[in-house]
């Protein structure tokens, strides 16, 4: 059971359980409702504790003053979500996701249309959370009757992929993803731009490289194994070549080496790509 602090908006009230504060969600949860008042469990779709101090504030202003129905399109997103990636998302996207959603529209309703410099990434990189993404523009244009532009899909992926409990404690999304975009430009003006972006040799590499990212940029590289190398060299001497160069790259752009082993497995993924 929850006891209503304060009413923000008739799906979303703050609420009290057990001596912590909870910004609730449910649909008509806060319709005709009082402070003092005590709503039930089944009532409350999903809650999350909000930040404390002056975020806090922020937090319920913006709830309070955002149309409900971004609350709707936010919870079809999410369960859409849900049974797609066969995960829980944590339960602050209910915020994040709703309040972006609200401040997109108010743009686009503006004429202040921003783009996103990483959709071509997320769209490649990230095409499941990318399609969900999509999903939720076809949702926006059936609730408001909106077009917003096809780069918002990326952002609502981008949220997605924030609140992935999956993703949870890895590098920032953003580094990740053009740490990735390096290697696979670099690998494309290598081959002359041969690369074929189809099949299931090209799917296990961008698995492959972002995986990389998050251990090359979280200091978790695998091991040294100059045995290893040595025979990928020479069994695969053109994508040992290519994978020389490709790491030459990385280093100039941060600073650090690939492992013996690191380079080993990314010399295995070239040539498979040169098969293709």
């Amino acid at each position: 059971m929850y006891r209503i602090k304060k009413v923000l908006n008739v799906n979303v009230v703050l609420a009290e359980q057990d001596n912590k504060e909870y910004i609730t969600f449910g649909k008509g949860v806060g319709y005709h409702q009082k402070v003092g008042n005590i709503i039930s469990e089944k009532d409350v779709s999903n809650k999350f504790a909000p930040v404390e101090g002056g975020l806090k504030g922020e937090m319920m202003q913006s709830l309070n003053n955002i149309d409900p129905v971004y609350i709707e399109i936010t919870t079809e997103i999410v369960d859409f979500a849900e049974k797609k990636l066969n995960e829980s998302l944590l339960p602050n996207i209910y915020y994040s996701l709703t309040d972006h959603l609200s401040f997109a529209v108010q743009r686009y309703k503006d004429k202040q249309v921003l783009g996103n410099r990483i959709y071509w990434e997320m769209k490649t990189y990230y095409p499941e959370m990318f399609e969900i993404g999509e999903y939720g523009l076809q949702v926006l244009s059936s609730k408001l009757d909106i077009r917003l532009p096809k780069e918002e899909a990326a952002n609502i992926a981008f949220h997605v992929i924030n609140a992935s409990t999956k993703s949870t404690g890895k590098m920032n999304i953003i580094d990740v993803t053009q740490l990735m975009d390096n290697v696979l430009q670099t690998i494309r003006t290598l081959t002359g731009g041969s690369i074929e972006t189809s099949g299931l040799n090209y799917e296990r590499f961008i698995t492959h490289v972002k995986f990389f990212a998050e251990r090359y940029l979280s200091d978790s590289m695998l091991s040294d194994d100059e045995g290893l190398l040595k025979n990928v060299y020479s069994l695969y001497p053109e994508a040992s070549k290519i994978a020389i160069k490709t790491e030459k790259a990385i280093v100039a752009i941060y600073d650090k080496e690939l492992t013996q082993e690191e380079l080993a497995y990314l010399t295995i993924h070239i040539h498979r790509l040169l098969l293709n």
